[in-house]
This record gives structure tokens, C-alpha cells and sequence, in this order.
């Protein structure tokens, strides 16, 4: 799978603080407020504590690498419209 550069730039070294989510949707917020938006085709969870080292993305398949942790995967409901991260103003940060 490939590394997406921009998104691993831009959350690498965040820690998530919560996730919330259902069958549709996920949504991770990190340490800093910031809030990780997926569109996802199942459900889905991600690893409350863990620290971003790494995301990869090809086609549906979106995959969160923790640091010193398991990879995380999820099946995207609409690659290439399924992401978005906003910050803690709800200021994009990066959306695809």
C-alpha cells in the first residue's frame, strides 16, 4: 500500500485521544483537538492511545501505522472523497 506523504506529514507524532463511530462513518480525535473524519463501508475502530507513525492509502484500502503498535485498516466508502482532517478551529488540514 502506498504512503501517503501529505496525510503522514501531517499527523505523524499525533496521539489518539477518541474514536466514534457506526457502519457509515469514523471519526478519531488526536491529543491536539484535531479530528480525523472517514467515510468508511464497514465499521471500523482505531487504537485509543496510540501515536501516528505512518498512513498509507490505495483505493478503498486506508491503513494508520502506531507507533509500536498494530497497523489499523479500513475499507473507504468513497476513495478519494472519504478523508478529512480538520484541526482543533475546524480549520481544514487535509482532505481526500
Amino acid at each position: 500500500m502506498q504512503l501517503n506523504r501529505k496525510l503522514t506529514n501531517v499527523l505523524k507524532g499525533r496521539t489518539i485521544q477518541s474514536e466514534s463511530g457506526d457502519a457509515a462513518s469514523l471519526t478519531v480525535t488526536f491529543d491536539d483537538q484535531s479530528t480525523l473524519k472517514l467515510k468508511v463501508a464497514d465499521q471500523a475502530a482505531m487504537a485509543v492511545g496510540g501515536k501516528v507513525k505512518a498512513v498509507h492509502e490505495s483505493g478503498d484500502r486506508f491503513q494508520v501505522d502506531l507507533e509500536g503498535g498494530p497497523s489499523v485498516q479500513v475499507r473507504l466508502a468513497d476513495p478519494g472523497s472519504s478523508v478529512s482532517l480538520r484541526d482543533r478551529n475546524g480549520a481544514v488540514e487535509y482532505l481526500g
